[in-house]
């Protein structure tokens, strides 16, 4: 088990680069319940991906077989996909026309436990397809062939120690308290122009590698994913 640790410790760092659970998690220290409300985040954010980490490795065979033989119908989709990605990346251009102030850390909205749990679950369950790295976890756990109980620890220890870092934002906040204002308006300042120009340019990105792949399979009947 340990010997399988260290071979995904560097798919988790590459796994751990999500900065929409980041600017989830700064969001909810700023609000009134700031400990409770990221603990929330975070857990609705854990429990959604291990579970969906158990789903996936019981299906992997078959997904892989879907994916082997797919049919017209699921190019189709993907086209339709596709373009609604590019509407919602306009959608975002034309949205910030003009100059738009940066929330400060503390400008948040109402938030309460439970709307913060289904912030972090759906942060999830929207970025669960594009998760190469944790399917290739996945997949070396089931290489592993271990047991049920070796195979769920190491998913369990995976999971917890992508929220580590998250969690280390709290603990900053909780021993600093106001002081750390200074360093979350900072993260809260670069996630805010971060994602203005990121975001669209990633919805653009995933939009063009989704209609190549639907050209390429009705014009030459191969595919490119």
């Amino acid at each position: 088990m340990f010997s399988l640790l260290i071979i995904i410790f560097p798919i988790l760092l590459t796994d751990i680069l999500n900065p929409v659970l980041m600017a989830g998690t700064v969001y909810t220290l700023g609000s009134k319940k700031p400990y409770i409300n990221s603990f929330m985040i975070l857990f609705g954010w854990f429990i959604i991906y291990f579970i969906s980490g158990i789903i996936l490795a019981l299906g992997l065979e078959a997904i892989t077989q879907f994916l082997a033989n797919p049919r017209p119908i699921d190019f189709y989709i993907e086209s339709v996909i596709a373009v609604l990605l590019i509407w919602l990346a306009i959608y975002m251009i034309r949205s910030q026309g003009g100059k738009r102030k940066s929330k400060d850390f503390g400008d948040t909205e109402v938030v309460t436990p439970g709307s913060a749990f289904g912030m972090g679950a759906l942060i999830n369950v929207v970025g669960l397809p594009f998760a190469i790295p944790y399917f290739a976890v996945l997949d070396q756990i089931l290489k592993a062939d271990f047991t049920w109980g070796p195979a769920l620890t190491v998913l369990l220890i995976y999971n917890l120690l992508y929220i580590l870092p998250f969690g280390v934002l709290v603990l900053i906040r909780r021993i600093s308290g106001s002081k750390s204002e200074i360093l979350f308006n900072k993260i809260s300042e670069w996630m805010d122009k971060g994602s203005r120009v990121l975001m669209p340019v990633l919805l653009f990105g995933i939009a063009g590698v989704l209609l190549a792949d639907a050209i390429m399979y009705f014009t030459t009947g191969k595919i490119l994913l």
